[in-house]
């Protein structure tokens, strides 16, 4: 009897041990840290599950911090990394980081919707005095916070993602929107040239051009559609291949085809009243 039992205490603990070291030899997911504002938030979806962040941590099998914050401008953002300690935590134990801000700083500019209107007039000498100062913040801001990124975190990918031009139905608010995308757009890579190997950059704004379908009525945030097209940016990216741009539906070509003279007529007419008003 002492036999068989020490032959099943044997038994027992060999099979302990490899359920031990079964456990031990599956790897450690990869935390994957998501910063910016309510677009990588995921604000408009019905579902959190269907935000970039969530589909690309699924797809990846990452854990994932999503630390996204509605309204955060570059200035918030960089006050956050700089000082709240959780989220400097948070971002330290990251294994691969990805960052979508700038938007709100153009939005939220003091005198926003009469900005719009002089872009639209295509005065861009009047706005610089209004705008320049937000774009040049907008830089400071980007390069602190990369800079404290890569302090807090050497060894961690950084995604940098490329601001998309909302779709704003007006032709001439759309390009004076775009400016200011391009500026901002401009910047990540001018910090990238004078920081080879400071991070990685996912370029959204060409994956969204010229697509319908991709952003809510809000003319703001991304569709579900949007934040898939998103996600399948990132992949590729974080996997080194090119990533797809998604196909020009049929129905919605055709809607964009019989919508634009209306919306041209419309759009002289708005900048016809504005050159008056303004």
């Amino acid at each position: 009897m002492k036999k068989i039992a020490a032959e099943l205490l044997a038994a027992f603990l060999l099979c302990a041990a490899m359920g031990v070291f079964a456990h031990a030899a599956q790897p450690q997911a990869l935390k994957f840290v998501v910063l910016g504002d309510s677009i990588a938030a995921g604000a408009m979806l019905r579902s959190k599950s269907d935000a970039y962040a969530s589909l690309v941590a699924g797809a990846k099998g990452y854990d994932l911090r999503n630390l996204a914050v509605n309204g955060y401008t570059s200035a918030d953002l960089r006050e956050r990394v700089t000082g709240d300690k959780a989220f400097r935590e948070e971002i330290a134990g990251a294994d691969i980081i990805a960052l979508s801000i700038g938007g709100n700083d153009m939005l939220k500019t003091g005198d926003i919707l009469g900005s719009l209107a002089i872009g639209m007039l295509g005065d861009y000498e009047a706005l610089e005095p209004i705008m320049g100062p937000v774009f040049a913040g907008n830089r400071e801001n980007l390069a602190a916070i990369a800079a404290e990124l890569r302090a807090l975190n050497p060894d961690a990918r950084l995604i940098v993602q490329t601001l998309y031009n909302p779709a704003f139905p007006l032709p001439s608010l759309r390009e004076a929107y775009g400016r200011g995308v391009e500026i901002i757009n401009q910047s990540i890579h001018d910090y990238l040239e004078q920081n080879p190997g400071a991070f990685e950059i996912a370029d959204v704004f060409s994956a969204f051009e010229g697509r319908g379908g991709l952003i809510f009525f809000d003319m703001t945030h991304p569709s579900r559609a949007g934040h898939a097209v998103i996600a399948a940016v990132l992949t590729a990216v974080i996997d080194g291949e090119e990533p797809p741009l998604p196909a020009v539906r049929p129905l919605r070509a055709r809607l964009d085809r019989r919508m634009n003279p209306v919306l041209a007529l419309a759009d002289r007419v708005v900048v016809w009243v504005l050159g008056r008003v303004l």
